[in-house]
């Protein structure tokens, strides 16, 4: 990855290299062939960082990345991989999730750790970076520039000042998300930031079932349900209502049965990346043991043509987070269900009314390509 004001200095201090001298009233000449002090100040280095700036703006939209410029007071901001996060003088981060890496190679000057109360500063012939730490404030200090790279899928941040942001195209799960929330297809956590996605997180198995519910337009059912008298060994109330739909129409099995004949569902186990994708061929129609087995979901998925080739790699060798449920959610809607019933699974929810067509449309525009 190439940063802008590096690459800059960089030319800058090629094209000067071995020509500044101190008296010469004009540009060089086959007379003269000294540059005068005020002829490089006042018309060669702006037309040269000027050039600069142009040939890293090509370097930076080759590289298929995109600056937009903010300036937010007290904000929160969602954030993906490969975004680039500037802070000028003044500026202060605190990251609430997420992983996060103060670059030295890109920085210059000296950024603050607030909350602990100490100085970095930053040399820029170093290569190495410092993670940041979650919910430490970090201040650029004067005539500093401090680079903050994202390097996990998602995170979220609260930032004040001249920050400027450097939009990777890696996926944007947050936007996913919001889409999806639009659709009334997901919802957040209780964690008092980022919207309340909790994006970062492990999902639960309580989760991935409320969310399979409403995929296949049945939470308003299940919440409705007035159960079938089953006890349930560590099922919270609110989730309940789920749970018992779930287990008698048979979408879900719980782990075990306990001493007192309960039933065990798992509810804040973490949810598998196989066990989600489980739920997702049964709602596009599919069922155990004809089409996929829960062994092998994930590669199976794969050749009924419903993950992508990138999909199937990432959720074998990546940890499985809440992110990750939030993309295949909004990927499913797309996927054709099988042949019996035709369609997608997005026309089964608008027909049926669980999701408004108008959201829909409004929501799924221009993300589709996503797809990893």
């Amino acid at each position: 990855m190439k940063y802008k004001e590096p690459i800059a200095l960089l030319l800058i201090g090629a094209l000067l290299s071995g020509v500044v001298t101190v008296g010469a009233a004009e540009a060089g000449t086959a007379v003269n062939p000294l540059i005068s002090l005020n002829w490089l100040r006042e018309t060669f280095i702006p037309g040269a960082v000027s050039d600069a700036d142009k040939r890293v703006e090509e370097e930076l939209e080759n590289l298929g990345n995109e600056i937009q410029s903010i300036t937010l007071q007290g904000s929160e901001h969602r954030v993906k991989r490969g975004d680039i996060l500037w802070l000028n003088s003044g500026a202060s981060l605190t990251p609430l999730a997420g992983e996060l890496q103060l670059s030295s190679q890109s920085s210059k000057g000296t950024v603050l750790d607030v909350t602990e109360g100490f100085a970095i500063p930053f040399l820029t012939e170093q290569n190495d970076s410092k993670k940041a730490v979650l919910n430490h404030q970090y201040l650029a200090a004067e005539d500093s520039r401090i680079a903050v790279l994202v390097d996990s899928d998602t995170g979220v941040i609260r930032f004040s000042g001249n920050c400027e942001i450097t939009l990777s195209k890696e996926t944007d799960y947050n936007a996913l998300a919001d889409a999806l929330r639009a659709m009334g297809l997901f919802r957040g956590s209780d964690v008092p930031y980022g919207s309340g996605y909790d994006l970062e997180s492990t999902p639960t198995r309580i989760q991935g079932l409320v969310m399979f519910l409403r995929l296949i337009g049945e939470e308003q059912a299940a919440l409705n349900y007035p159960g079938s008298g089953i006890t349930y060994a560590d099922v919270p109330d609110w989730a309940l209502p789920y749970v018992a739909y779930a287990y008698d129409k048979g979408y879900t099995k719980g782990q075990e049965i306990d001493d007192q004949w309960r039933v065990v569902f798992g509810s804040d186990s973490p949810l598998a990346a196989q066990d989600y994708v489980t739920f997702l061929l049964r709602a596009l129609g599919y069922t155990d043991g004809n089409g996929f087995e829960w062994e092998t979901a994930i590669a199976d998925a794969k050749a009924l043509g419903v993950l992508t080739e990138g999909e199937e790699r990432q959720l074998t060798e990546k940890p499985f987070l809440r992110a990750q449920v939030a993309y295949l959610s909004f990927m499913s809607l797309s996927a054709q269900l099988t042949a019996g019933e035709g369609g997608t699974l997005l026309d089964r929810l608008t027909a049926s009314g669980a999701v408004s067509a108008a959201a829909a449309n409004s929501s799924m525009a221009g993300l589709e390509d996503q797809r990893i």
